[in-house]
């Protein structure tokens, strides 16, 4: 069998662009799958067998030579300009851009080619918490535990106390989806405590999770009270997706706490602000919650239209969270569909394995399901409730 060839992404990616040509037909000229294409033209797969790169070349018209990196020093950045992207990327709004689009992926590429280790200890810090908030956006906590120890560490090192905040942040989140509550609640306090060296959007994410974690643990009020003060501290110094989620909380709240209108109030306003910042998954969750709020109103149309709105905007976002079928299954609760509840609430429990508080939500919605006149009869296989 003959040596892989090494592709040159960056002229690859030029000569489809200069032909005119989709990357869905390149695919189906070649027999390959849509993404094989996508990751040759995007330099994740850079090497191609030499009898599809032969196919490849007939299609662009040009020989096979011409396609690929016969030297890598020419696309590879040297130390020192991996040194000036990690001191730029540190700085960056990287996060503010590629997050609410969800291309966690390529942050995570990004800050993790130019970690170098000969970086300031503040710098590299920076770009450690980056990644650890890169890789638990994607559920590799394994690997954003790494990385928020390492930001945690680098920031005692230097004595940057901002850092030092938003590490505590992440492991703050860390802790409580592991399912330590009483220990994600004391670590946001200690990164509150910080809060003379915080902007007021870095206070806002702080009062917005520790919110986020009172309110479903049922202390409503003083999960009410933070989520208030993160959207006065986005107020200030915010951005719109920061503004959706906290919005996005408010109106799960005010269902919680039965205030109908209150929540549709929040749900238009998350929605609102989703759409500034094209923040899709935001879109998808303002869907879910107008569904919610349909089902409580007994409007059964309206609240299957947004349900189905909102299951498919996550479904091409490639996003299954325990969550979103948990609060499908409310809805088809609310509307008395006992059998789509509970198919709702076992996906969700499936989906919550590794998160101990999702999974405790998500049983408590089946008890709930499971009460349902007339009751509902378990699926062959369907595990028991604990």
């Amino acid at each position: 069998m003959s040596a892989p060839l090494q592709l040159n992404p960056t002229w690859l990616r030029n000569r489809v662009a200069e032909l005119g040509l989709r990357q869905w037909w390149l695919a189906e000229q070649l027999g390959v799958d849509r993404r094989t294409v996508l990751r040759w033209v995007n330099g994740q797969v850079r090497q191609i067998a030499p009898e599809r790169a032969q196919a490849l070349a007939a299609v662009l018209g040009c020989p096979v030579t011409e396609m690929l990196l016969l030297d890598d020093s020419r696309e590879l950045a040297s130390p020192a300009d991996q040194r000036a992207a990690g001191l730029a990327l540190a700085g960056s709004a990287l996060l503010d851009r590629l997050g609410p689009v969800g291309e966690w992926n390529v942050v995570e590429q990004l800050v993790r080619a130019n970690a170098v280790p000969d970086l300031p200890l503040h710098v590299l810090g920076r770009l450690y918490h980056q990644l650890c908030v890169a890789c638990w956006r994607q559920d590799k906590l394994a690997e954003a535990t790494r990385h928020n120890q390492a930001s945690l560490d680098l920031a005692q090192r230097c004595g940057d106390h901002s850092l030092h905040a938003d590490a505590l942040g992440s492991l703050a989140n860390l802790q409580r989806w592991r399912g330590d509550t009483n220990a994600a609640l004391a670590t946001w306090h200690e990164a509150l405590a910080l809060r003379a060296w915080l902007t007021p959007r870095q206070r806002g994410a702080l009062h917005n999770n520790l919110g986020a974690t009172l309110y479903e643990s049922g202390d409503l009020a003083a999960g009410r009270a933070e989520l208030v003060q993160a959207l006065a501290c986005f107020d200030t110094d915010g951005t719109p997706m920061n503004r959706s989620i906290t919005h996005g909380h408010l109106a799960l709240l005010a269902l919680q706490e039965g205030q109908v209108d209150e929540a549709a109030h929040h749900a238009t306003l998350s929605q609102t602000q989703a759409a500034l910042a094209d923040y899709r998954r935001g879109l998808a969750l303002a869907a879910l919650l107008q569904a919610l709020v349909a089902a409580h109103r007994k409007q059964a149309d309206a609240a299957s239209a947004a349900l189905a709105r909102g299951l498919a905007a996550f479904a091409a976002l490639g996003i299954q969270e325990s969550i979103n079928h948990r609060l499908a299954a409310q809805v088809w609760r609310l509307l008395g569909d006992a059998a789509a509840a509970h198919a709702a609430c076992l996906l969700a429990l499936q989906l919550a394995a590794g998160f101990p508080c999702e999974r405790a939500a998500a049983e408590d919605e089946l008890r709930r399901v499971l009460a349902m006149s007339p009751p509902v009869t378990s699926q062959p296989g369907a595990a028991p409730l604990p």
